[in-house]
């Protein structure tokens, strides 16, 4: 039978029209490859509605969200693909904003930070360690807040405070007394949902790939599985000494890695075969298991401290229950 080469071109043509779709990253509706929204270097596409959604998040908290990440894999963003999402109000706090981190970048020390108010673009310099209140000296606002919750504390009008703004003062000294636990807890919370670089510390969730990656800023590869660097991975012997000897034999060695989430499924039924749903139950584990670290360094003294203060612990994602007794096994069924 003679093969027609027209037929062949036509399907390698379509086959690569099929590899090229772009997709959003949020609402996973297909987008032209020259759009209008938000882009990242790693190929993280974000359609407009979705771009606008990211830019709110970005308003509800500039001092959180500068510098711009993509909000999948955490690499920086080209500011000008942020930018052209913007209205004309929003780019001059935009721009404000945007200046402060500029000057945090050329002239703020290391022992330093520049901490801004949360109701307005007024900043100002502290020492890292400080952990004090915020008194913003902008003319429309001149809010003093918590450095921990960043929450406004009462005004003061007089020399004197009533009752009721004595209690609210004091609350905020409670912060300050539990701000390294919070910063423990925001850590654990954040970090239960990316995997940082082992070199340089940029952190980020991962596509639907394998596991292997290469830091987009200090080029490491490393485990996104273990979340060890290449040259730190136990391998096979006498391979060659590269990634995907760290991926030999895992289903077998607890101290080897699958080089894709869906295999796990072959040796414990718990992993579905859906890379997304693998992702989804990896991070859960994840984010477990640092909160889990978290209340046990605590303590259950301090715990009850924390949580009657702030409130977080249990409107975290997670019960108590599953926090501190969940089978956080990665993978069962393995030597």
């Amino acid at each position: 039978m003679t093969t027609n080469p027209v037929e062949n071109t036509g399907a390698s043509s379509s086959n690569n029209k099929e590899k090229k779709k772009t997709i959003c990253g949020a609402c996973e509706s297909e987008l032209e490859p020259d759009h209008a929204g938000i882009q990242c270097i790693q190929g993280h596409h974000f359609c407009t509605e979705c771009s606008k959604n990211i830019v709110k998040l970005f308003f509800s908290d500039p001092h959180l969200y500068i510098p711009l990440r993509c909000v999948q894999c955490h690499v920086d963003l080209n500011p000008s693909v942020f930018e052209r999402q913007l209205t004309a109000d929003q780019f001059d706090f935009y721009d404000q904003n945007m200046f402060a981190l500029v000057y945090v970048k050329t002239h703020i020390g290391e022992d330093e930070r520049l901490d801004s108010c949360p109701f307005c673009n007024f900043a100002v310099i502290h020492n890292l360690d400080y952990q004090g209140f915020l008194f913003c000296e902008h003319q429309d606002c001149g809010k003093t807040s918590c450095l921990v919750c960043r929450k406004a504390l009462p005004p003061i009008q007089s020399d004197h405070i009533n009752d009721e703004q004595e209690v609210e003062i004091f609350k905020h000294f409670t912060c300050q007394e539990l701000a390294d636990d919070k910063r423990e807890f925001d850590s654990a919370v954040e970090f239960g949902q990316k995997v940082p670089c082992p070199s340089c510390g940029l952190a980020g969730m991962k596509d639907d790939a394998c596991t292997h990656m290469t830091c987009p800023t200090c080029s490491q590869i490393w485990c996104y599985f273990c979340g060890k660097r290449m040259e730190d991975c136990d391998k096979k012997p006498g391979g060659t000494n590269g990634i995907y000897d760290h991926n030999h034999n895992w289903h077998a060695n607890p101290n080897r890695c699958p080089m894709y989430f869906t295999q796990i499924q072959d040796v414990d039924e718990r992993w579905p075969g859906d890379e997304e749903q693998c992702l989804m139950i990896f991070h859960r584990i994840r984010s477990l298991r640092l909160l889990r670290e978290f209340v046990n360094k605590l303590g259950k003294d301090r715990v009850a401290k924390f949580e009657k203060h702030f409130h977080i612990l249990n409107s975290c994602g997670f019960t108590m229950e599953e926090i501190l007794n969940e089978d956080l096994t990665l993978i069962r069924g393995r030597g």
